[in-house]
């Protein structure tokens, strides 16, 4: 009597067993069919059951089922209402996920790899649409809130092998992370990322300014290195590198990164503006005003309505402005010819400095930096009218 207790016993289990499997089947033919709603809860019974839910085509299909509806909920407004599903599609494309990395993660111990390509292939489709929703996030503002999402966006990048999407998903954090004030964790991705030898520009330069914040030139000036390594010829790069050369005081370096430049400019039309005044904000910065001075009006010639060739002379004159004043302040008490040969100098700067500035307002009429020179200058040469009208800007912008 107990054999054939348990003859019947394996035999229920066997109709079960067999009855998941067609559960399996028929949810994938539901979704081909385009009855979504009925392939979910057949692929949802399966992946709980314990015949199937330790087979690698059961979560195969729950995440191709589970995309189809975020996929359909995309493209096919009508057929997604008419599945009467009240899960949010964000959380749907979750579970798609979760699904293939589990397949996957079942082929990978058993040493299989039939579903491999079909799991990867569905897994991009997926982890596109969730870069999106997070993407969004960040744009929308919500920087603390966009930092999960691109987390699982990274575990999904990183099962799929999707190395691109991973790398993007990283630098969304760090810079959300920059966002929120949260430079430490900011940096450390930075640094990930350059390792990883991203092809993201802004991660060189927000990695070399946060290097010179801690004032580690010699850690800055590597960063760029690797920077101007990995994207060859691109001068805002180089420009960089160039004005931390002169800042070093490596000059034998820094004349080579000119000359980069240089040869940039002669090459390109497009940008060809641009360049010349990152020249000239370099060979300024060295001290070499006169060819400073031929590289911006260069730049104007090519270019005349602009702000970045004119802040930049007026950026030269007001310096040379203020040498001279200091100059003339380091004089001793006796030197009154000197000194007020200097002062004339000086304020003969200034003013200079003046058209150059003013232009930059015509342009960019809030430009703080360029407010604030000109209060300056206007103090300086005694320029009442014109002082007042600055400092009222700049009370307002307060």
């Amino acid at each position: 009597m107990k054999r054939i207790i348990l003859f019947l016993a394996f035999l229920v289990f066997g109709i079960s067993a067999n009855a998941q499997t067609m559960k399996v089947q028929s949810a994938y033919a539901d979704m081909k069919n385009k009855r979504l709603a009925q392939a979910k809860k057949n692929i949802d019974a399966a992946c709980e059951h314990e015949s199937t839910k330790s087979d690698a085509k059961t979560w195969h299909y729950a995440g191709l089922i589970y995309a189809k509806l975020v996929e359909v909920s995309q493209t096919d407004e009508k057929l997604y209402k008419k599945q009467k599903i009240d899960i949010p599609i964000p959380e749907l494309a979750q579970k798609s996920r979760l699904a293939l990395e589990k397949s996957i993660e079942i082929e990978r111990v058993a040493q299989t790899s039939e579903f491999v390509g079909a799991n990867t292939n569905t897994l991009n489709y997926v982890i596109i649409y969730q870069f999106d929703i997070a993407l969004n996030t960040f744009n929308s503002g919500k920087y603390a809130e966009s930092v999960p999402l691109f987390e699982e966006v990274v575990k999904g990048a990183k099962a799929a092998r999707n190395k691109e999407v991973e790398m993007k998903s990283d630098f969304c954090i760090a810079m959300a992370y920059d966002a929120t004030k949260e430079k430490d964790k900011a940096v450390e991705m930075y640094r990930q990322l350059v390792k990883q030898n991203t092809k993201e520009e802004a991660v060189y330069i927000n990695l070399f300014i946060a290097n010179k914040k801690s004032n580690e030139l010699d850690k800055a000036i590597n960063v760029l290195k690797v920077g101007v390594r990995n994207l060859p010829g691109n001068y805002r790069l180089i420009g960089l590198l160039s004005g931390a050369y002169v800042e070093s005081g490596n000059k034998e370096e820094a004349d080579k990164t000119i000359a980069t430049l240089k040869s940039i400019a002669d090459t390109i039309t497009e940008n060809k503006p641009s360049v010349l005044v990152i020249i000239g904000d370099v060979l300024r910065d060295a001290n070499n005003n006169a060819e400073a001075i031929t590289m911006y009006n260069q730049s104007l010639e090519l270019k005349p309505i602009q702000t970045e060739a004119n802040y930049g002379l007026g950026v030269l004159y007001f310096n040379s402005a203020v040498d001279l004043k200091e100059k003339a302040d380091k004089l001793p008490f006796d030197a009154t010819k000197e000194y007020d040969k200097l002062q004339k100098e000086s304020k003969g700067n200034f003013s200079l400095a003046i058209p150059y500035f003013e232009k930059v307002l015509a342009i960019k009429s809030k430009d703080i930096n360029t407010l604030n020179a000109l209060k300056i200058i206007y103090s300086r040469l005694e320029m009442t009218d014109k002082y007042k009208e600055v400092n009222a800007v700049l009370d307002s912008l307060r």
